[in-house]
């Protein structure tokens, strides 16, 4: 999801962005939401750790979200939400108070999550605004990222399966304008 957001243009933004112990985590994430006028949520990631209990972080900062465009000012009144999930209707166990929100699955499968994200972010594009590459187009690209991501990042001495999240964005971008260079 993070490559497709950056192949088609634009700047994704998570908690892991900076990490700073002193910071509280969710005052980050609220001042990020506060920030950006749309947000991807991905409630597949609702999964039960091995104690048994389930974690409900991306519940959490989809409230977040949802709160800022019902009771924040005009400007957060025109936030748009992608909210993801690995099934259809999977949520309403869990939460119920969504139902009536427009949902899409992507069933865990990479190319599928790559296909909700590109055609949501060019639905929502400026009316004159060209459409983004399409979803095959990107899927392959995602592929070819994956698979050149190992020799892009060797000569900075970086390995391919330890990155953090800024490496990754880093190696996305990197690629992006390795491949928009004139050969």
């Amino acid at each position: 999801m993070v490559f497709t957001v950056i192949a088609s243009g634009y700047h994704p933004r998570c908690a892991l962005d900076s990490t700073d112990g002193a910071e509280v985590r969710v005052a980050k994430i609220a001042a990020m939401i506060g920030e950006c006028d749309w947000g991807i949520h991905d409630l597949s990631r609702i999964e039960v750790d091995p104690g048994g209990l389930p974690r409900f972080n991306m519940p959490l900062e989809l409230g977040l979200h949802l709160g800022a465009r019902l009771l924040g000012e005009k400007r957060h009144r025109r936030k748009r939400a992608l909210i993801l999930d690995a099934e259809r209707h999977r949520y309403d166990a869990a939460i119920s108070d969504i139902s009536g929100q427009d949902i899409e699955a992507h069933g865990k499968d990479p190319d599928e999550a790559i296909r909700c994200v590109r055609n949501w972010l060019s639905e929502h594009r400026p009316r004159n605004a060209p459409p983004l590459r399409g979803a095959a187009a990107l899927q392959a690209d995602y592929r070819a990222f994956q698979a050149e991501a190992g020799a892009l990042l060797a000569p900075r001495r970086i390995d391919p399966d330890d990155l953090t999240h800024n490496d990754f964005l880093f190696a996305v971008h990197d690629w992006i304008e390795a491949r928009a260079a004139p050969a």
